[in-house]
């Protein structure tokens, strides 16, 4: 019988010592090391984004070396914005423009006041105002639906949406995320039909769970950037090589080329008509394939192979559509030439304030040249 109890304690001893270890890690990161903070996400008015009223610290320090560390401030609509309010009635006699994208607009990884929206602010004078709406992991069908249920019923003049590498691909393939079911999606039907795939309320997962409450998860997954999927690599690796570029397999891009840009034509179809409807511009801006270019490779330039070709191809569909399109590439070639400043974190990937403030002022400039920058009467 002592034995058998002796074994018991013994077996109930490793959870117990683990739950204390746990405890003890979450402390320490909560009061001692605090770990980064990361918005809670909220599905309000059919539109996933972030509760709101947060406030935080994101940072990301590799290695031990700090790469990233800023404040973040989720306003009343729930956007990371250093506007605390965005008010649904315009200012009389001020260019109103509203700035779609992802993570590169949700700009966790700059101060608030620093984005790319912030400074065309600055850019475009006392008489413009722009609200940024972003969110990690979303895709251009989810700009989409941004653009209806949050932006173009505020009536801005100008809807400006910022292009990622991976938006295309990912607006019709099923990807693993957090958020993605509470994403509107497109089905790509083989007899050439779209149909739309409307987003799920969003709904708190384990994963989700773990990551806006445990501070440990925090400090591992984003301060140290821990890459889970590395050891699910090593322990389940692919069948086949990966090239990845500007956050992307290229490898993959040729196969899926069709699709990409079935799924394009119809998204960019379906902005420029509900912009127009609510008496909107709309300017499409996509990002640069900013490796090869601080790499200094021959092929830099190079449109018709790795990433650069979804420049091409957005670029040929949106002059398709006659609607305004801005690639950001040259400008960011053209920098770095005459600098040779980074546009990214060094382990982030994300842009830094210099990319943020040198994008706004090519958009900026754009605006001009196409005359967008005096307000529409209400």
């Amino acid at each position: 019988m002592s034995k058998r109890s002796d074994l018991l304690a013994s077996l109930l001893l490793v959870p117990a010592s683990l739950l204390v270890l746990l405890l003890g890690l979450e402390l320490f990161f909560r009061f001692v090391a605090p770990a980064p903070d990361i918005p809670a996400p909220a599905f309000i008015d059919d539109v996933l984004r972030h509760e709101p009223g947060q406030r935080g610290v994101y940072w990301s320090a590799p290695f031990g070396q700090e790469d990233v560390r800023a404040p973040f401030a989720i306003n009343a609509q729930g956007w990371n914005s250093a506007r605390a309010d965005y008010p649904q009635a315009h200012t009389p006699g001020r260019l109103r423009i509203g700035v779609i994208g992802d993570s590169y607009v949700e700009a966790l990884q700059v101060p608030p006041d620093a984005s790319i929206a912030e400074n065309m602010e600055r850019e475009l004078g006392a008489d413009a105002e722009v609200f940024r709406y972003g969110v990690s992991g979303a895709p251009l069908s989810q700009y989409l639906h941004m653009a209806r249920k949050a932006v173009l019923p505020s009536r801005p003049d100008v809807l400006v949406v910022l292009l990622i590498h991976n938006d295309f691909d990912e607006s019709w393939r099923n990807v693993p995320g957090m958020y993605t079911k509470s994403f509107l999606r497109l089905n790509l039907g083989q007899d050439g039909s779209i149909a739309e795939l409307p987003p799920e309320p969003y709904r708190q997962g384990l994963l989700s769970l773990v990551r806006n409450h445990s501070a440990t998860w925090r400090y591992l997954a984003y301060g140290r950037q821990a890459r889970f999927e590395t050891l699910r690599e090593l322990l389940l690796p692919r069948g086949k090589a990966v090239r990845h570029q500007a956050n992307i397999d290229i490898s993959a891009l040729a196969g899926r080329e069709p699709l990409d840009r079935r799924a394009t034509r119809y998204l960019f179809g379906r902005l420029a008509a509900e912009a127009a409807q609510a008496g909107a511009k709309l300017l499409l801006v996509m990002d640069g394939v900013r490796g090869p270019i601080e790499a200094g490779s021959p092929d830099s330039m190079d449109y018709g192979s790795g990433a650069l070709s979804l420049n091409a191809m957005a670029a040929e569909e949106a002059s398709l559509l006659g609607i305004a399109f801005l690639d950001l590439h040259p400008a960011f070639a053209e920098d770095f030439r005459q600098h040779h400043r980074a546009f990214a974190f060094k382990t982030d990937g994300h842009w830094n304030a210099h990319a943020h403030a040198l994008a706004a002022r090519v958009v900026a400039v754009k605006l001009r040249e196409l005359g967008w920058t005096t307000p529409t009467p209400q």
